[in-house]
Formats: C-alpha cells, sequence, structure tokens
C-alpha cells in the first residue's frame, strides 16, 4: 500500500517561498496541495501552474476556501502577517512552520530538539514552530557546542552575510524583527544577556556564499570539546543542508574570546547556489514538518 503523504499549502510566493515549494515538489513525504500569494500576477504563482493543483492569488480568503485539502501551512510571508495567518489557521485545526521572524512560534533547530529545553517538538497536534532566521539556524550549532563546553559567558555575538539577490522584499522589511528573532535564540541557547546580531546584505557581483561569524566571550573553555561537539552537530545537519560547513574552527581569537564561521552553499532548487540563506531555513522547516508529523500522521489529528 502507498505511504499516504503530508498534504501542505505554502503562504508567499517570494524567494522563500519559491525555493520552498520546489524543494516540496521533490520531497516523496509531501504533497503541495496549493501555493498562495496575494496577486493574480504574481511570479511566483505562474512559475507553478501545472505543478501544483491550486494556485490561489487572493491570500488567506483563498486559502480558506480549500482548507478540507491540507493539514498543515509554511508561512513564507512577511512577521507583520504571520500572527493574522496562525490565528485564522489555528481554528482550523492547522499545525504551521514560521518562516517568518515573528518569534510566535516555538524556536526549533531540528538537531538541537531534545538537547535545549526550549526547542522540544510540540505535544500537540495543532503546533506553531518558529524556524527564527537564517542567521539562527546557521549560528545555532555553534553557540550550541561553545555554550555546552565554556564557564562565564558574558557576551556573544552572531555576524551573518548573504548575498543581497538572495534578500526580496520581505527580508528587508523585517530586519529589525530579524535581530529580535535571532538576538532571542542566541539568549536561549546561551542564558547570555548581553547579545548582538548584525546581517549584512552583501552587494557584491558576483554574489557571495552565506556565512556566519559567531564570536563569545568566556571566562573558559574547551575548544577540543567545542570542535568535536561543533563538528558532531554539523555532520547531522548535513542530512538535510549538504551544503552546510564549518570554515573557521571554533578557536581563541583573543584571550577569553572564541571565534568560528560556518559556510551555507545552497542546494539550488530555485534560486543558485548563493542563496544559502534560504536553503537553510527552508530545509529546516520541512525537516521540522515531517518530524511533526510523523508523531501527528495526517487523519490522525
Amino acid at each position: 500500500m502507498p505511504k499516504k503523504r503530508i498534504p501542505v499549502a505554502i503562504l508567499g510566493t517570494g524567494n522563500i517561498g519559491t525555493d520552498l515549494c520546489a524543494r516540496l515538489l521533490r520531497d516523496s513525504d509531501f504533497e503541495v496541495v496549493a501555493i498562495v500569494g496575494r496577486r493574480i500576477d504574481s511570479p511566483g504563482l505562474k512559475f507553478f501552474e501545472g505543478k501544483v493543483p491550486n494556485i490561489i492569488p487572493n491570500g488567506l480568503t483563498g486559502l480558506n476556501n480549500i482548507s478540507d485539502k491540507f493539514v498543515g501551512v509554511f508561512d513564507a510571508t512577511s512577521a507583520f502577517d504571520h500572527l493574522e495567518h496562525w490565528a485564522a489557521l489555528k481554528k482550523r485545526s492547522k499545525w504551521m512552520i514560521d518562516l517568518t521572524p515573528s518569534k510566535i512560534g516555538v524556536p526549533i533547530v531540528p538537531e538541537l530538539v531534545g538537547k535545549v529545553k526550549a526547542m522540544e517538538m510540540s505535544r500537540d497536534p495543532i503546533a506553531n514552530y518558529s524556524m527564527v532566521t537564517c542567521g539562527g539556524q546557521s549560528s545555532a550549532p555553534l553557540l550550541y557546542a561553545m555554550a555546552s563546553h565554556a564557564t562565564g559567558i558574558s557576551e556573544v555575538e552572531v555576524s551573518s552575510s548573504i548575498a543581497s539577490l538572495s534578500a526580496g522584499p520581505a527580508t528587508r522589511r523585517n530586519i529589525d524583527q530579524y535581530i529580535e528573532s535571532t538576538e532571542n535564540l542566541v539568549h536561549l541557547l546561551t542564558g547570555c544577556n548581553a547579545v548582538k546580531a548584525i546581517l549584512v546584505l552583501n552587494p557584491s557581483d558576483p554574489p557571495v556564499m552565506m556565512r556566519s561569524t559567531v564570536q563569545m566571550k568566556v571566562k573558559t573553555s574547551n575548544l577540543a570539546a567545542i570542535q568535536k561537539e561543533a563538528q558532531a552537530i554539523v555532520l547531522r545537519i548535513n542530512r538535510y543542508v549538504p551544503g552546510y560547513q564549518i570554515v573557521v574552527e571554533p578557536h581563541l581569537a583573543n584571550p577569553g574570546q572564541i571565534s568560528a564561521t560556518v559556510k551555507v552553499t545552497g542546494a539550488g532548487y530555485f534560486l543558485p547556489d548563493y542563496a544559502g540563506n534560504l536553503d537553510i531555513i527552508n530545509a529546516a522547516a520541512v525537516e521540522t514538518a515531517r518530524t511533526h508529523a510523523l508523531n501527528f500522521p495526517p487523519g490522525l489529528e
């Protein structure tokens, strides 16, 4: 008997939504039943004509009309819109994966679930999971490894650089929310209150690959243990983000200051490989949805 696929819908036809839809259409665990935009001439909607059965140009209103066809929704719109989307879809008993930096849902970094108390999978079939930000997803393994094998953490900085071409209008509108959401994740992972997140939209041509650097001030640290922990997490993340790699090993940049850098090369589902920022957050979203659906199979909600 064929395996039952997970029927889902995607809100948003920008860079994140289109890359996510292209990814899900190649994934045998999922069935994309709808992609939703706000205007009929949206390039994202036109791209998926004939590939997705329900092309919806009138936003949440149109999605509500077919709510019997899907069990979960990926929200790839904006932090400003996510609250309304979650309120409406929760009433219809749909779980949601939030790819905006709204901070409404439970923050999740897939490979840290079960390791960090704040990152547990929900026991409620109607859950909302926050993918935080691309900078949060990329820096989390370094943050966790450093915090696990250091004492006296007094300051943390996470600086991410992404290709300007990979940042769509919603990303640019949500910069403040991006900073807040990333800093919140840093605090959850390290317990430190003095945290700073930086996002650089690099306009260089050819476009740069995504990089995230973590700087952490500590009293003591075990560098060998940090390096071992970080590499172990990276290997697990490579199952769903093959282009994720440490390019500067954790090291003492200055006395009492640990530093490390990761690079993310995109898989090229929709945008070129420089869009690693989209690749890592979308890959984390799909992994989270897959795990939630295993806990609550379609039809058993």
